[in-house]
């Protein structure tokens, strides 16, 4: 029989030990076992991240997961900041897009809108965009007082306006981080030199996309060198219409772009529905003329055929030779530093508002558009697969890493039983079926008579295809010299100028 002494003190006890329990509990979130990219606090290791009232409470080698309320289990993947899209179109633009639906499912919790609004339709954007999605909002204000709503108001110097740009911005700082030119179609500076002045009586960097044509009366060693500013960012940088960075006649980066880096200029991927092209960004890669800001241009256009959305690009810039680190760190420290948001997001810094990106990394043969649709071949694609947002899970797929064959063939002819990999000059592989996608160009070879002496790996890449007595494709060490029926059509690396340059 238990003394009423003893009785008290067990009575006690169990009383300690419930609220202990539940003090335990002391996260909202845990992120367990992944591999965190935080280039702020130059961590690349596995950690776990604890998340408590919105904001990033501790990261460590190991948490208790009895210590949180939730527990994600993210091993074998990536855990960034959540990414800053720093060219988005959700306002204005006749292409503009939902943050909610097209960014957050990408890891992108930031996105800052590029031109949509003009000191005149501000306020609006606010209302409909800024307060109406989750994802975090930001705006580039157009030097255009309606905004990006087409040539009559792009074009417009009357209502470019500084000083009231520049008051505009004073008044929406919350939500203004810059301004915008873009799309002017007349010749001369007007419109970027009233930008600049806007932006120098409002202390704000302003971003660039100009045309750079023959009847423009600019040049892009001009601008760069003498109207844009320190900070200033150039926009679409892998584009040749807008800005020359790679030479045409010897393929270097041009001196000017060199020294408009050194003097501060900042150049940003805007990748866009037509503004990332294979023949620019793979010279400029092999001469480590990378972007300092990874950014999407995404509208209704660019989430189609290039898919550029921010995993994608940076998946693009990973398979130029960009480091996955140094691609989280333009993706993240740099945006939000350029439009001075810097350490308010961009960071998982203990303190920092909880916005978390976790990425997953395949291994396999994936197709990349550029943005007029060519086709490159990489060996690794990321994908986001879970988004925090201020705290909230907001987007979860529950994708799982896969790994499949990387190898990448010169030439793939399918006959319908069997398929033929050519590397260089030999045949590499005779297999009964293997995926198009891992050539580089694929020769449809279905109801040809496939003539090859011998049809083994490591012999000549000598094909006939033919139909009936005609020798309709001919392969002469792995190249084809003959092809009557057009069935060989090379889908990899455009070397030259693609047709509509200007």
């Amino acid at each position: 029989m238990l003394t009423s002494v003893r009785v008290l003190a067990l009575a006690a006890a169990a009383f300690a030990v419930a609220p202990a329990q539940t003090f335990a509990q002391t996260y909202d979130l845990l992120l367990q076992g992944g591999q965190v990219i935080d280039p702020d606090s130059q961590t690349n290791a596995v950690r776990d991240v604890a998340i408590k009232g919105g904001k990033i409470a501790k990261v460590a080698a190991s948490i208790p997961a009895g210590e949180a309320r939730r527990v994600i289990n993210v091993k074998g993947r990536y855990v960034t900041p959540g990414l800053i899209d720093l060219h988005f179109h959700s306002f204005g633009y006749s292409g503009s897009i939902s943050p909610d639906q097209y960014a957050l499912p990408a890891g992108t919790t930031t996105v800052i809108d590029a031109g949509g609004p003009g000191y005149r339709t501000v306020d609006a954007f606010r209302q409909q965009v800024v307060n109406k999605n989750k994802a975090r909002v930001l705006g580039l204000m157009n030097i255009a007082g309606n905004g990006m709503t087409g040539s009559a108001s792009e074009d417009n110097v009357a209502d470019m306006l500084p000083d009231k740009t520049a008051e505009a911005i004073t008044k929406n700082r919350d939500i203004i981080v810059g301004i915008k030119v873009a799309h002017f179609g007349k010749p001369g500076w007007d419109a970027l030199k009233r930008a600049i002045d806007a932006g120098t009586r409002a202390k704000v960097p302003v971003m660039v996309d100009d045309k750079i044509f023959t009847n423009a009366g600019r040049t892009s060693e001009e601008k760069l060198l003498r109207v844009m500013r320190p900070g200033d960012m150039h926009t679409h940088m892998f584009n040749d219409r807008q800005v020359e960075i790679i030479s045409r006649f010897n393929s270097k980066v041009q001196p000017y772009a060199l020294e408009a880096r050194k003097r501060g200029v900042l150049f940003d991927l805007g990748h866009g529905g037509g503004s990332m092209l294979w023949p620019v960004a793979v010279p400029a890669a092999k001469q480590g003329f990378w972007p300092d800001t990874i950014s999407t241009d995404l509208h209704t256009s660019s989430i189609q055929l290039p898919q550029s959305d921010m995993p994608n690009c940076i998946s693009k810039m990973m398979m130029l030779g960009m480091s996955l680190p140094d691609a989280i760190l333009k993706s993240t420290v740099n945006p939000a530093k350029a439009i001075s948001r810097f350490p308010e997001m961009g960071t998982l810094r203990e303190g920092a508002i909880a916005d978390v990106a976790v990425l997953v990394l395949h291994e396999g043969v994936f197709a990349y558009n550029d943005a007029w649709g060519k086709k490159m071949l990489g060996t690794r694609k990321l994908e986001n697969a879970l988004t925090v947002r201020n705290g909230e899970v907001v987007y979860d797929s529950g994708l799982q890493p896969r790994k499949e064959s990387t190898e990448i063939y010169d030439l793939l002819l399918l006959t319908g039983s069997q398929s033929i990999a050519i590397k260089g000059s030999r045949i590499v592989k005779v297999a009964a079926s293997i995926p198009p996608r891992q050539g580089r160009a694929v020769i449809p070879g279905l109801g040809y008579k496939v003539e090859a002496s011998p049809m083994v790996e490591g012999a000549p890449a000598d094909i006939v295809l033919r139909d009936g007595q005609r020798r309709a494709l001919i392969i002469k060490a792995g190249k084809v010299i003959r092809d009557e029926d057009g069935l060989y059509v090379s889908d990899a690396t455009y070397v030259g100028p693609y047709s509509n340059f200007k």
